[in-house]
């Protein structure tokens, strides 16, 4: 699995254990391409934040209740770093930083 332009990134909801990691919901537009290999019906992304540095990114499909651990390497770099980003915007712990 490689994902690139996922576009339309909209917060749905967090979960902020204090001063251990956050985790994002994030509803997106994926490409349709990806959307029909992986028999995709509602995917979002499941992005975790560690204090302490790191994340960690899922690909939860509600539709057919699977679950895709995703690593860095299925990514298109730019995009990896998009949703990262997004995510710490909305994760309380990392508003200042």
């Amino acid at each position: 699995m490689f994902i690139t332009n996922v576009k339309n990134l909209q917060y749905y909801s967090q979960l902020s254990l204090k001063q251990v990691e956050d985790r994002v919901l994030i509803t997106a537009d994926f490409p349709k391409d990806l959307r029909m290999e992986y028999d995709l019906d509602e995917p979002f992304l499941y992005v975790t934040l560690y204090v302490r540095g790191g994340e960690r990114i899922k690909l939860i499909d509600e539709g057919t209740v699977r679950v895709y651990s995703l690593t860095k390497k299925d990514f298109d770099p730019n995009t990896y770093h998009e949703i990262v980003q997004f995510a710490k915007e909305h994760a309380p712990q990392f508003k200042h930083k």
